[in-house]
């Protein structure tokens, strides 16, 4: 069994000193099933390469954010920094600030070619400035990520939202599918995948064959409501456009791929949602 976790933070001082981190352990500070990985609580790569290890994820995604708020964030040098220094464990997302974003483009154009730099990273819902991920001020992401040719991850969540203080309305899938009617080449990557709007992602995926849906931890965690629907329109439809995740910090990984592969999902396309789906979208080894 291999693994691409798609949305994997390390526990890198750029994270840990600033609010991100303390942003993705908003649940384990509060309990219940959301423990937080050992290596998050003690900052520790070491810690981290070996969980990594006992739960075969072969490549964490650093996800970027770089400007949301009091959601905090991180610079790309960080983010290139990390997959420069450790190639065979992390593949890395710029992030684009959405309060700065002709400047924040020139930063990236900077780095889009380095290796292991795979994508670009926007969280538009929950950005100081929230924005629907249609709103034309984001269209120069949108046709950068086209001339790089890059996916673009589009992050949604109403948890993610909520937590910038903004209302559900930001995480809304439908804009998406305007996105991605707007651009087929553009592979598009939706990050928690605008949960709790499950149906209707999941929906758009169905339409749009240039979206990729990735739930992380709403579809790897036990009890979450609307896991379900992720499961289901993966064994119905969405084989190929289905990506793992765990949301690291937020919970070990190890315990993220049990829960995972309790879910439900067709023996026959599990290796395609944990590994190889994302592969393809990345040009990594198969």
């Amino acid at each position: 069994m291999r693994c691409i976790d798609m949305r994997l933070r390390p526990p890198i001082p750029e994270w840990t000193r600033g609010s991100t981190f303390k942003t993705a352990m908003w649940y384990p500070r509060r309990g219940g099933r959301f423990k937080g990985a050992l290596s998050a609580w003690t900052e520790s790569m070491d810690t981290l390469f070996a969980e990594m290890d006992a739960a075969s994820v072969r490549y964490g995604v650093v996800m970027g954010r770089a400007a949301s708020g009091d959601l905090g964030g991180v610079g790309n040098a960080a983010i290139v920094d990390t997959v420069t220094r450790w190639p065979e464990r992390f593949v890395g997302f710029l992030g684009i600030d959405l309060e700065a974003i002709d400047a924040s483009l020139e930063d990236a154009a900077r780095h889009v070619h380095i290796p292991g730099i795979k994508g670009i990273s926007i969280e538009p819902g929950s950005s100081r400035t929230p924005r629907l991920a249609d709103d034309p001020a984001l269209t120069p992401v949108y046709e950068h990520c086209v001339a790089w040719g890059l996916p673009v991850s589009i992050s949604l969540s109403g948890l993610l939202s909520a937590l910038a203080g903004h209302d559900l309305t930001w995480c809304s899938p439908i804009p998406v599918q305007r996105v991605a009617m707007r651009y087929p080449d553009l592979k598009i990557i939706v990050s928690h995948a605008a949960w709790p709007w499950t149906e209707q992602m999941t929906s758009i995926a169905l339409i749009c064959p240039n979206i990729y849906v990735s739930p992380d931890l709403y579809a790897s965690t036990a009890h979450m409501p609307g896991a379900r629907t992720f499961v289901d329109a993966a064994n119905c439809f969405l084989e190929d456009r289905t990506l793992f995740g765990t949301a690291y910090p937020t919970r070990p990984v190890d315990e993220c791929l049990r829960d995972f592969l309790d879910m439900g999902w067709d023996p026959a396309i599990v290796d395609k949602i944990l590994y190889d789906n994302a592969a393809r979208l990345f040009g990594l080894p198969l």
